[in-house]
Formats: C-alpha cells, sequence, structure tokens
C-alpha cells in the first residue's frame, strides 16, 4: 500500500521524529554524549523500520518535499546571517590560523573523498559526499547538497552523505579527546593568561527576551526576504551558465545583507535568526532521515569506512602541524587542535564539549575558545559551500 503524506503530515511526522529522538537520548546516555541530533537518532531506527515495511509490501511512505526544500533554504539564509566579514578580519592570529586549517581541510577532505571513489569504481564527485560535505559540513550540509540538481544524478549521495556525517559525529567526539590530551601532556608549562582576543567578545545589552514577538517578526522579515531575493538570483546564473544551488545563492543574500547592516551600525539580531535556524534545520533533518535508502547505504559501506579511516588521519595531520603548531603549541593550542578535530569531523557541539573537558581539566583557554567559535561560526560553512560548489562545476 502508498501512502503520500500532505505537507502538514509531513510536518507533523518530522516533529514526531524529533521527539522520539529526543526520548532515544535520554534513554541512550552514549547517543547524548555522542551529540547525535534527536533527528538522527530516530530517523535512523525509523527509516530502518520503514524499509522493513517497504520490503514486506505492508507500506510504502513518501513525504511531501515542499516543507523540506522551504525551511532549508530558511536555516542557509540564518547561516549566511552568521558571517561577519569585519568581524573575522579584526579577529586576530588565533581565529585565522583556524580558518587556514579549515581551508586546508576542505581540500585534504575532499581529495580523499575523491580519492575513494575513484578506487570503489564510483563517480569521482560523489566522493564529495564523503569529503568536506558530510564531515565538515555536518548532516544539514550533507542532505542539502544530495538534493542540488548538480547530485540529482548520482545514486546514493544522499545516503552515503547522512552515513559519512554520522561517522564523522562519532569519530569526532572518539578522536578528538585523546589527540588533545596527547598534546597537553607533551608541553603543560604555560599560563593560561587573558589575551588581546577577549576583546572582541560582544559587549552585552539589554534588550527584549530573545522569545519577544517584536525580534522575531523583524527577524523573519528579512530571513524571507533573502530567501525571496536568492532564488531569482540563482536563476540568473543558471542563465548565464553558472550552475549555483538555490541555498548557496540564498546565504550568499544573507551575507551580504548581514555585512551591509553591520556597515550601517544596525547589525541583524544573530540570537533570533540562530534560533530560527536551528528549528529550521532539526525540522529539515528529520524530514531527510525519514527518507534514507538502507539498501544504498549498505552499498558504499566498506568506501565510507575506508574514507573515515583515511579522513581521521589526515585531519589529526592538519591539527597537529597547523592549528598546534601556529597556535604556539601548549595549552591553549592542544585545546584548539581538539576542538578543531571535533567540529572538523563532527559538529561544532562536538568541537566545544572536548574544549570545555579539558579546560575542567587543566584551566581556561579562551584563546582557543575564542578562535574556534569565531572560525566556525564566521567562515567555516560559508567557505566550504563555496568550494563545494566550485568543486562540482570543475567535475562538471
Amino acid at each position: 500500500m502508498e501512502l503520500e503524506l500532505n505537507r502538514v503530515w509531513t510536518v507533523v511526522v518530522a516533529l514526531a521524529c524529533i521527539e522520539i529522538g529526543k526520548w532515544l537520548n535520554r534513554k541512550f546516555i552514549w547517543l547524548e554524549k555522542g551529540n547525535i541530533p534527536p533527528a538522527v537518532s530516530a530517523g535512523l531506527l525509523i527509516s530502518l523500520i520503514l524499509a522493513g515495511v517497504r520490503s514486506l509490501g505492508w507500506l510504502d511512505l513518501s513525504l511531501d518535499p515542499v516543507p523540506r526544500d522551504a525551511l532549508l533554504l530558511v536555516f542557509f539564509a540564518s547561516l549566511g546571517f552568521g558571517a561577519h566579514l569585519g568581524k573575522l578580519a579584526s579577529a586576530g592570529k588565533g581565529t585565522l590560523v583556524i580558518c587556514l586549517a579549515i581551508l586546508a581541510l576542505i581540500f585534504t577532505q575532499n581529495f580523499i573523498g575523491v580519492a575513494m571513489a575513484k578506487l570503489f569504481g564510483q563517480p569521482e564527485e560523489i566522493g564529495l559526499f564523503c569529503g568536506s560535505i558530510a564531515f565538515l559540513g555536518g548532516h544539514g550540509t550533507a542532505v542539502a547538497w544530495a538534493n542540488t540538481d548538480m547530485a540529482s544524478s548520482m545514486s546514493g549521495a544522499f545516503e552515503l552523505g547522512v552515513g559519512s556525517a554520522t561517522m564523522g559525529l562519532v569519530l569526532g567526539g572518539l578522536v578528538a579527546g585523546p589527540v588533545s590530551m596527547f598534546l597537553m601532556k607533551r608541553k603543560t608549562e604555560d599560563i593560561v593568561h587573558a589575551t588581546v582576543f577577549e576583546k572582541d567578545a560582544p559587549v552585552v545589552t539589554r534588550r527584549e527576551h530573545v522569545f519577544s514577538s517584536n525580534r522575531w517578526l523583524i527577524c523573519l522579515l528579512f530571513v524571507l526576504v533573502c530567501v525571496a531575493i536568492g532564488v531569482p538570483v540563482r536563476e540568473w546564473f543558471n542563465e548565464r551558465g553558472t550552475s549555483i544551488p538555490a541555498f548557496l545563492a540564498v546565504m550568499l543574500v544573507a551575507v551580504l545583507v548581514t555585512n551591509f547592516a553591520d556597515l550601517i551600525k544596525k547589525p541583524m539580531d544573530e540570537e533570533v535568526s540562530d534560533l530560527i535556524g536551528t528549528v529550521s534545520l532539526r525540522i529539515f533533518l528529520a524530514m531527510a532521515m525519514l527518507s534514507l535508502d538502507w539498501g544504498e547505504l549498505a552499498s558504499y559501506l566498506p568506501m565510507l569506512l575506508c574514507a573515515s579511516i583515511l579522513q581521521v588521519t589526515a585531519i589529526i595531520g592538519i591539527a597537529y602541524f597547523v592549528v598546534y603548531k601556529m597556535f604556539g603549541r601548549g595549552h591553549e593550542g592542544s585545546c584548539a587542535a581538539g576542538g578543531f578535530i571535533g567540529f572538523g569531523l563532527g559538529a561544532m557541539p562536538v568541537g566545544l564539549a572536548v574544549i570545555r573537558r579539558l579546560t575542567e581539566t587543566f584551566g581556561n583557554c579562551p584563546k582557543a575558545i575564542l578562535a574556534i567559535t569565531l572560525a566556525a561560526s564566521l567562515f567555516c560553512d560559508t567557505a566550504n559551500a563555496v568550494l563545494i560548489s566550485a568543486f562540482f562545476k570543475w567535475f562538471g
């Protein structure tokens, strides 16, 4: 029996999936400690059940893609609001070191992914889905690129991307801590002290509560304006032979808007835009996970495992030779290296969790925390999206 859910029921099922995932994360503490998103926890389980039911011929469930596509654009608009180029330029050496490491990681991860695809007889471009799309980008980025026109002809791109992102979360949590502890024990004589980076900390001003409708309405207005402008901008590029996904066009418009707002001293409400983006991403991710094809994922498992081993080796090398050494080694360098591995393989919460554990044992590391946070929030996603688009264009 086939069952096609309309838009309202698609959102209802996605929200139910998130609630089930939250329950699973509370029930199985290792899911929570691994920073596995609830949508992924429940989505993997429910999609496996749906695959079994489908194979028995009992039920073939399909979701309406319209809400998913709209939420994706909203998420990337909110992401673009975080790319403050002025803050990035004045952030200091530490943040620039992390940005340099991110660029090196994007090229390295995609080189490994493409090499693995060629080794296993797959199209080169599908290797990007076990490269920076999934490992540095995470689940949201993997699902976003899997639904673009560029990936429409690649069978299994979505499954490979989701599998790689999930593997990255697990490996990021497992590897980052031990590596940073090893580096910390090599050189622990540096003294923890305040740095010039602390002057960049935002000044807290009194304002309305984050759930104030006044703050939400104006922020939602600008988010939707970016979406409304980004879609025709993408069509304009496509008509001139430059193919870019809609979410990238929307994000670039949002980057221009937020930097213009900074220029005229009317900054965007990043606290609210982050919350809008988080809600959009969680619902979007739940919808995407429910469509996971386990048969496709199983066929890519050997390639995924080999790529994961190489990705871990590569990021440890970059963390040591770029982050740790250029940070000045010692306490701050060790924390920065651990945080970099955490978010470079898994997600930002993994990186911050690693730094938090280190500071509890060895003392505060304000320079590393600020550098990781600024580079990851202001630079990482934008650079990754632009370079991935360039890689797809290169492969033609």
